[in-house]
């Protein structure tokens, strides 16, 4: 996605968004060159059950070119549109409890945006509404909106508030920007023979008194038998979103079958008739130019008075009638369905929709300002850190172009001042003025320049993030020899005090970190991540055989020996047991003896290749053990989220940093030889334990460890980070 163009975002939070905004987001794509971003909610995700709406979505960003980008709270959801600029559609925004996600982000949504809400329905909240929807929901409906999207005029929108009346743009139906026949003039298919019944029973005007939904469906099951008898067939279509039949399990007639997909690739002109109960999908089929009729109970208790002029049925009867003379001739059923379209007002030329839209959409976005957020990343090297921690989390809102990024390492640095010309100082000062950060991260960093650097972001307004995810302060030989020497130097150890004293935020990777720098005396301002390491399932748990066991390590041979003799001993017992090392140490003399039984894989240092590669090993087990000593019990449970990613399960030394996450069967832990030789042995003895215990973890994963809220939190911590730099520069002034 460029970064130079306008966003036109869309909202999904209630299941019945997608059939509304689809449409809309194919013809963005069809006709604009702007960058299309997905935003959706968790409540999305919760409702939909069976997970065929997220497929949907899967599939319109495939198509599209979408970025897909994932929100519980609203404050994320703004942190995802910080900086951009453009349009946010949703198809269900009020200030009605069920529409509070998309209401709440309308009315707290960044500057650069134009809020536009669709009608979502004929008779829709705070537009037309119907009696029972005027008694549940009152008639003073609010929009967070800056337009409101209409079907028809104005003047016909009786129940929406003089207030809101000013927002309205008269566009016309979104469905009418997909491909289709003209309703204005009805086409319904004289050869089709099977007619289609919606339900919509989950409507508020089905509850105002009396059991409507029994009623509705007796009528339906004796239809539908007089039919089988006649040697007929039937569909049925619940409702995208209350899913009435199919929730509760409705026993269907042998005759039935279910339409259920999404109304975008339904095409109802296929079907010989339409019958439902008061629901926008009468306009729906009255658009796709076939006969329709609209249910009424027997007392008219339901109100259907917004579809005077349609045929009206109400006994199993009437609905046979409707039937067979709509087969016969549906020529005095369209000429109806003309008069009662022009009566409502409704914009039913494609060409008229189509036009509306794309006016609206350019002249929006090309009016529309706003920049992207401006990240400067420091760093001693293209460390992993730097994946891991910020652009794999941050990756989404890049390529949206929500965000820029600069990097800077020390070897750049040092490169420049080699050359002596123009040196490693103005070098800096060159890019950071003409890139002009929003938020500066030293990550890990303990290199050249660090306080001058440090400063001159500072007076400029930069908010400065120092991001550790070690004691670096206090790295111990235990882990490499080269690197203990490297960490060490004064002029390194310097850099790094100098970092944490004095940047506006000092951002942990861990909540044992954050406690042990404030242990040695620094007093400073502190946040910590719940999450380090971020990721998606990459292979699937499987009920196997176990037969590889792995370690990932780069320089950690001596928490590898810790658990040699015991690995030695259960190879010994399990001919069938292969073991893989993966990473920069040698492979211990003492399994040397096995043979072809192991292997040494190299190091592969760009993150996202490695987890490419990762992926491919097939372990079975993979083991986390770590030596007893004050730098190890600051660390993040990076190896346990990869492990469980790709479907290994994990062993690991307790009373560290795996406890939590090996907690509820997601791994186990051992605190001897003798536990670490009985987890090897039960794993190989029993593979159902193996898979529920990966299982476990990747459903934890799924959960806690996803990019989606790693990207919150750094997302917070620069908001923490931006709000100490203004609260620093107020009391200096």
């Amino acid at each position: 996605m460029s970064h130079d163009k306008p966003n036109v975002a869309f909202v999904f939070d209630l299941l019945q968004d997608v059939n509304i905004l689809w449409p809309v987001a194919k013809f963005v794509d069809a006709e604009t060159n702007f960058n299309i971003l997905l935003l959706i909610s968790d409540r999305f995700a919760a409702r939909d059950k069976t997970g065929a709406w997220r497929q949907e979505l899967e599939q319109l960003a495939a198509e599209t070119g979408a970025a897909v980008l994932h929100f519980s709270q609203t404050y994320e959801a703004y942190s995802l549109l910080l900086g951009g600029r453009g349009i946010i559609f949703a198809g269900s925004e009020s200030n009605l409890g069920a529409h509070a996600t998309s209401h709440n982000l309308f009315v707290s949504a960044p500057p650069g945006y134009t809020r536009v809400t669709l009608q979502h329905g004929y008779e829709c909240i705070g537009f037309l509404q119907n009696r029972e929807q005027s008694i549940a929901f009152g008639t003073e409906i609010r929009f967070g909106a800056d337009m409101l999207c209409s079907w028809m005029p104005v003047d016909r929108l009786r129940e929406m508030a003089a207030i809101e009346k000013p927002k309205v743009l008269v566009t016309g139906p979104a469905s009418l920007l997909l491909p289709g026949n003209d309703a204005a003039r009805g086409t319904s298919n004289g050869a089709a023979r099977q007619g289609l019944v919606c339900e919509n029973l989950h409507s508020v005007r089905l509850n105002t008194g009396g059991d409507f939904k029994a009623s509705y469906m007796d009528t339906f099951n004796v239809f539908s038998e007089e039919l089988r008898a006649r040697g007929s067939t039937l569909a049925l279509r619940p409702h995208p979103g209350g899913q009435y039949v199919v929730r509760n399990a409705v026993p269907l007639p042998a005759n039935v079958t279910l339409a259920n997909e999404p109304m975008y690739k339904l095409d109802l002109s296929r079907f010989a008739y339409g019958i439902s109960a008061p629901s926008s999908v009468l306009i729906d089929m009255v658009l796709a130019g076939i006969p329709t009729a609209v249910w009424q109970d027997p007392d008219g208790a339901i109100d259907a008075s917004a579809y005077d002029g349609l045929a009206k049925i109400t006994t199993a009867e009437e609905w046979l009638a409707f039937a067979e003379a709509a087969m016969r001739d549906p020529a005095p059923f369209l000429e109806r369905q003309a008069a009662f379209l022009e009566r409502t007002g409704i914009v039913t030329e494609r060409e008229k929709v189509r036009r509306a839209f794309l006016e609206l959409i350019s002249s929006t976005c090309t009016g529309a300002t706003g920049s992207a957020l401006r990240m400067l990343l420091v760093a001693n090297n293209d460390i992993a850190t730097l994946q891991i921690s910020f652009m794999k989390p941050l990756r989404a809102l890049i390529d949206a172009g929500l965000a820029e990024v600069l990097f800077i390492t020390e070897k750049q640095l040092r490169t420049e001042e080699k050359r002596k010309r123009p040196g490693a100082q103005l070098w800096f000062q060159q890019h950071i003025d003409d890139f002009r950060p929003d938020i500066a991260v030293f990550c890990r960093y303990s290199g050249l320049l660090s306080d001058w650097a440090l400063n001159y972001l500072r007076e400029h307004g930069v908010a400065t993030i120092f991001h550790i995810d070690d004691d670096l302060l206090n790295v111990p030989i235990s882990i490499g020899e080269v690197k203990y020497r490297e960490h060490n130097k004064p002029e390194r150890l310097g850099a790094i005090d100098y970092l944490i004293k004095n940047t506006d935020l000092v951002y942990c990777s861990t909540k044992k970190l954050q406690n042990r720098l404030q242990q040695i005396g620094y007093d400073r301002r502190y946040t910590y991540g719940n999450v380090y390491c971020s990721t998606k399932v990459i292979n699937e748990a499987e009920l196997r055989p176990t037969l590889k066991v792995g370690y990932m390590g780069f320089g950690h041979a001596e928490d590898l020996a810790l658990v040699v003799p015991t690995l030695v001993q259960f190879m010994q017992e399990r001919p069938e047991i292969k073991f893989e090392l993966f990473g920069t140490m040698p492979m211990p003399a003492e399994l040397e003896q096995f043979g072809s039984r192991v292997s040494l894989a190299p190091p592969v240092r760009d993150y996202h290749a490695f987890l490419e590669y990762f992926a491919t090993f097939g372990w079975d087990i993979g083991i986390c053990p770590l030596q007893r000593d004050v730098f190890n019990e600051v660390k993040a449970n990076t190896k346990w989220v990869e492990y469980s990613a790709i479907g290994a399960a994990v062993i690991a030394t307790s009373g560290m940093v795996y406890d939590d996450c090996c907690s509820d069967g997601c791994g186990i832990l051992a605190d001897d030889d003798a536990q670490w030789l009985a987890a090897f042995r039960r794993l190989a003895d029993d593979p159902q334990y193996r898979f529920d215990l990966v299982r476990n973890a990747q459903a934890r994963l799924r959960r806690e460890y996803t990019i989606d809220n790693l990207r919150a939190q750094v997302l917070n911590v620069f908001d923490e980070a931006q709000s100490i730099r203004h609260e620093t520069i107020g009391m200096k002034q």
